[in-house]
């Protein structure tokens, strides 16, 4: 796909410190080149595109598949080349991917700026917001016996995390099998054995965050202490209608920061629970 000034096209290894580049500028936590080079290697489920000009990356944009459902995120452009089409032809391109794979359903979250280019693509206000938290300082965490969290088995962390999205993410979850953990408590005795007042997990990310669903606060907690313990700088994300997560967050020190906008194309997901949802893998991954 191309121009007499533009190219759009797969993205390629060598991309990947443009593309980041291109990510950063744009403000998208989620364009570090550990991802970039993880989405990259995800090639059946995963196709980033790159516009060139010049010989250079001047945007991108992420399809993931995880099925019957898709993903579209990190569509950014650069300031020097923007209103000329071009974030929604990295975007039509990557929806195209995610039709092709068999997804029915795509979903985004999108900024105020970015609404208005996917509602021409067809996307609608799924009326849900995502917010993300940052703390403007690292709190020190003593070692709570009572809340702890222990190695969690893969199979146990699919199951919920299919509960709580109504997706089937283990192409993405899978990998980091060795870094799930779920709460260490009275009632899990050993892997895979469900306790509602103990259910939860958290899968560490190698680039830091990490997604976390639980049942309620006192589940999720010693999952977000784990994980600031293991990345002090971590952020939080999360659906805006999860207020246990806001408290939750207050009460560790974070303060919310911003707000995107859940949309889709295609049919609502079954079996979404916005309420479960303490940290999101990425805005671009859900």
């Amino acid at each position: 796909m191309g121009s007499d000034r533009f190219t759009i096209r797969p993205a390629a290894g060598d991309d990947i410190g443009q593309m980041s580049d291109v990510l950063r500028r744009a403000g998208l936590a989620s364009g570090g080149p550990d991802l970039l080079t993880f989405n990259l290697a995800s090639q059946g489920t995963t196709r980033m595109f790159v516009a060139i000009h010049l010989n250079r990356v001047v945007g991108v944009a992420c399809g993931v598949c995880f099925g019957h459902t898709g993903w579209l995120g990190n569509v950014a452009v650069e300031d020097d080349v923007r209103g000329q089409g071009l974030g929604r032809a990295l975007s039509q391109a990557a929806v195209d991917f995610l039709r092709e794979a068999g997804a029915q359903t795509v979903l985004l979250t999108a900024t105020k700026l970015g609404q208005p280019i996917y509602e021409r693509l067809g996307f609608t206000d799924e009326g849900v917001s995502y917010g993300a938290w940052q703390r403007d300082a690292v709190p020190e965490f003593a070692r709570d016996r009572s809340a702890t969290v222990r190695p969690a088995d893969i199979d146990d962390v699919l199951r919920q995390d299919a509960a709580a999205t109504g997706e089937d993410r283990r192409s993405y979850l899978a990998p980091f099998a060795d870094r799930a953990r779920v709460p260490a408590g009275p009632g899990r005795a050993g892997p895979g054995i469900s306790d509602t007042a103990q259910a939860g997990y958290w899968v560490g990310l190698p680039w830091g965050g990490g997604p976390i669903v639980a049942p309620n606060p006192a589940s999720a907690r010693p999952l977000i202490v784990e994980m600031l313990q293991a990345s002090p700088g971590s952020r939080l994300a999360f659906p805006e209608v999860n207020a246990h997560g806001a408290a939750l967050a207050v009460s560790l020190g974070f303060h919310l920061t911003r707000s995107v906008r859940r949309m889709r194309l295609g049919p609502p997901v079954a079996g979404y629970k916005p309420w479960t949802i303490y940290n999101v893998f990425s805005f671009g991954i859900g």
